[in-house]
């Protein structure tokens, strides 16, 4: 199952590769090895590291169900009798399940409407997912299909108790950065501030 290549996704899609573009223009056009170059290469690869963690949180949206964001830690996961473990994602919209290994199974996009949800326990195979932006409540099976959805009433929302296992999900080092939209962006704005220092932000060369 590929993306879907909708209006959007494809907007997405060009601006990431823009980005990236921009960046190894940058890279490779480093003819000889300076203090400015060196800067301007490290510039080059957080401006890269940015824009996939920034467009790619949205791109990870339209991702089939047997893709895992990296989730890292969570303070907000349900565990079912049997081990099985449920995992949101806000930064990217998703929940994602896992066995009792927390081995990755499956994954998808929930119906919050881009905006924050929290998680509720139903039964032994299901549970609730219940989104600010939408004012509903949707119960979902573990294969990611939406049973019933139940309207809000207004202020309900915050009065619900959301689930608050603590749960660190296995992530390799080099993914932790992706779990937040925030530290991609600290990465890029921090290649912005080097370009900066190097002059190649204001069309100066190495």
């Amino acid at each position: 199952m590929m993306m879907t290549l909708d209006p959007i996704t494809l907007i997405v899609l060009v601006m990431l590769l823009v980005w990236i573009v921009q960046a190894l223009r940058i890279l490779l056009s480093q003819k000889r090895f300076t203090w400015k170059a060196g800067l301007n290469m490290i510039a080059s690869c957080c401006l890269i590291v940015g824009a996939v963690g920034f467009f790619g949180t949205f791109l990870s949206m339209k991702l089939p169900n047997s893709f895992e964001w990296p989730v890292g830690q969570t303070d907000a996961a349900i565990i079912l009798d049997e081990g099985t473990t449920i995992v949101p994602h806000e930064p990217s919209g998703r929940v994602q399940i896992y066995n009792d290994q927390l081995i990755f199974q499956r994954g998808w996009v929930v119906n919050g409407g881009g905006g924050p949800f929290k998680l509720t326990q139903g039964s032994d195979r299901n549970f609730y997912v219940h989104a600010s932006r939408t004012d509903r409540t949707y119960l979902y099976d573990l294969n990611g299909n939406v049973l019933s959805t139940e309207n809000l009433k207004s202020g309900q929302y915050s009065k619900i108790s959301a689930a608050s296992n603590r749960v660190e999900v296995p992530t390799p080092f080099y993914l932790k950065l992706f779990t937040s939209p925030i530290g991609p962006w600290l990465v890029a704005a921090f290649g912005m501030f080097l370009l900066f220092l190097t002059g190649e932000g204001r069309g100066k060369k190495a």
